[in-house]
């Protein structure tokens, strides 16, 4: 939920949650097939009714490498600032530049 209140908050209306977890992805994607989950799947679709066009996907940590970082800085060393508004952290500018030329081929 706190992704998503993020993106919420800075106003963006097209987003792509890339969510290792397939508990979660298939909640939202294929409910049928995961009924125990109803109740989290409407808290998520409560929360995306603000932003205008979202998909989840499945993805490795390991595909998404700068975004799993921020994630364990912030849960392991509480570096409590907003990455999405202030684009990502200096120690982490070889790893977005490796994957902005990957995703460009």
């Amino acid at each position: 939920m706190w992704a998503i209140d993020s993106m919420v908050s800075h106003r963006l209306n097209r987003v792509i949650f890339a969510v290792d977890d397939d508990m979660i992805v298939g909640a939202v994607t294929r409910p049928k097939a995961w009924p125990s989950f109803k109740a989290m799947r409407a808290d998520i679709l409560f929360g995306l009714r603000k932003i205008e066009w979202w998909r989840f996907s499945k993805e490795m940590n390991s595909g998404n490498r700068g975004a799993f970082l921020i994630a364990q800085s912030v849960t392991r060393d509480l570096r409590l600032q907003s990455y999405v508004a202030a684009g990502y952290p200096f120690w982490l500018q070889g790893i977005f530049e490796s994957e902005k030329r990957l995703a460009s081929l």
